[in-house]
């Protein structure tokens, strides 16, 4: 028999619930969705959601329900209702498989940023990592630098310069979906990174 366990400290727990009612009010959001297992996992799990409903009290303009994990990855499938979910907290294991799946509805985990934010440092960075197997094939100019574009954006966020980061962020749907004239591969038969970065750069002058 092997047995595993969990840690929820309620001081991380605050912490990232907390980013999550801010992001929401920072960025207009008036919505946060909590998504756990309460229902099975209640010590750590069942924490997690009570606090985010005593936390959701300081935040009334903004909405807050909460879903379990296994019928959320269900209804992210769903094009109509994934549209209802603005902002998602969720406890890291889940957040991990989630986070992949949601990155598929806007092209892959390579065009997905991430943020580790501490409580005086915070990190930005492409959700997958860096790609040293695209190095050793010399394949490295053919990466799509979307990845770390969104990180950006998040990094603008965090700092302060909202509007910027709403600038790049637009210019990004632009050339990822609405208009895509160009497109990645990864190999010799797709764009570059520099031709991607020329085209996000040409849409926001057109901003």
């Amino acid at each position: 028999m092997s047995i595993d366990f969990t840690v929820a400290t309620h001081e991380g727990t605050e912490r990232i619930i907390r980013a999550a009612f801010e992001y929401a009010r920072k960025n207009g959001k008036t919505k946060v969705t909590a998504v756990t297992k309460a229902n099975i996992i209640k010590a750590t799990d069942g924490k997690f959601l009570k606090i985010f409903y005593d936390m959701a009290k300081e935040y009334p303009g903004i909405e807050a329900d909460d879903w379990y994990v296994d019928i959320m990855t269900a209804k992210l499938v769903d094009e109509k209702r994934r549209q209802q979910f603005q902002v998602v907290v969720l406890p890291n294991l889940y957040g991990d498989i989630i986070t992949d799946e949601a990155a598929e509805f806007q092209g892959g985990v390579g065009t997905a940023g991430s943020a580790n934010i501490g409580k005086r440092y915070a990190m930005f960075e492409a959700i997958h990592g860096s790609a040293p197997r695209m190095v050793a094939e010399g394949r490295d100019i053919y990466a799509d630098p979307c990845s770390v574009i969104r990180a950006v954006v998040m990094l603008l966020s965090h700092i302060g310069f909202q509007e910027e980061a709403d600038k790049l962020d637009k210019a990004l749907d632009i050339c990822t979906q609405t208009e895509r004239r160009i497109y990645t591969t990864g190999r010799a038969d797709g764009a570059t990174s520099a031709q991607v970065a020329d085209y996000i750069m040409e849409t926001i002058e057109k901003l």
